[in-house]
């Protein structure tokens, strides 16, 4: 397998522009898809090719938005075979990509209006406004392509067994993230005033995903992120595995960077190792009411 990855400066100004393409598409599913609990409606699919909406509904037909990063074009079309096609070149940028995918969704007939300030980015200039990210660099994307792959099939590895309610890995477009969750079933209401966390803090489940690091962050890393927050672990840090993963107390959450897993004999199987020492970590913290059934394994083959 290829172990080549990038740290967020490597590719920042393309990793930048191609965030914020991807919001544009996330902003037109969450615009017309149904409301489902957690913010499941905006997640994209993530595909061998590239991140897609998936089907989303509209007036007379469904349609979607599809980003081919292994061809690098952007397909928007609908149901009735009607598509147009974006190509994403270096210099376009995000300014003219809006205007091109609106007047795609006008052409299939889905015109959709959209809040055009990014969303839980550092620079949060309106899309039709912003001039300055038209960086797209093919070698870059396909590589961050290939470590969604990888990340994909570790993240499946672990949450697949998972039994009651449970997200498989997909694409969060606010923060570029890809993230499944495992929920335990119990009430945990939120005390804070957003609308983000309002909509996604609800019951007790811990989210595991893989990030390619931001401006905060330069390592893309494999994370767990437990609801309600964990402020301390105390002693439990040390059955945290493999040896160099971490509890960040200030964020809450388990890391392990990508670098260290790329490292391992085995690297997926380093991070099952990652996603179920935490897993057990928030465990002892703060044990769920129905985890032996959650847990229990399946019977499959037997």
């Amino acid at each position: 397998m290829d172990k080549r990855f990038l740290n967020y400066d490597d590719w920042q100004d393309t990793a930048d522009t191609l965030h914020l393409f991807l919001q544009m598409a996330g902003k037109v599913k969450l615009e017309r898809s149904y409301k489902r609990p957690q913010w499941a409606h905006v997640r994209l699919d993530t595909t061998i090719e590239g991140i897609g909406t998936g089907i989303i509904p509209a007036e007379d037909c469904n349609f979607e938005i599809y980003f081919n990063l292994a061809r690098h074009h952007v397909d928007v079309q609908n149901s009735l075979g009607t598509r147009v096609r974006i190509p994403l070149l270096d210099g376009l940028s995000v300014a003219a990509f809006h205007r091109e995918l609106m007047a795609s969704l006008d052409t299939i007939g889905t015109p959709t209006a959209i809040n055009t300030t990014p969303q839980e980015f550092y620079d949060p200039v309106p899309f039709e406004q912003d001039t300055k990210h038209h960086s797209y660099d093919r070698d870059t994307v396909e590589l961050f392509l290939a470590n969604l792959q990888f990340a994909y099939r570790s993240l499946a590895g672990f949450l697949a067994p998972m039994r009651g309610k449970v997200d498989m890995p997909a694409f969060w477009f606010g923060t570029m993230d890809l993230s499944g969750n495992v929920f335990s079933g119990q009430p945990a209401p939120y005390t804070g005033t957003d609308a983000i966390g309002r909509n996604c803090f609800d019951e007790k489940f811990c989210e595991f995903g893989f990030w390619p690091g931001d401006t905060k962050w330069d390592a893309p890393s494999f994370y767990a992120l437990p609801y309600p927050f964990v402020a301390d672990i105390g002693s439990y840090g040390s059955l945290l595995a493999p040896r160099k993963a971490k509890f960040l107390a200030e964020e809450s959450e388990f890391v392990f960077r990508l670098e260290d897993a790329f490292a391992a004999p085995d690297p997926q199987q380093a991070v099952e190792e990652f996603c179920r020492s935490s897993f057990a970590v928030l465990q002892r913290v703060d044990r769920w009411k129905d985890l032996d059934w959650i847990t229990e394994p399946l019977t499959y083959g037997s």
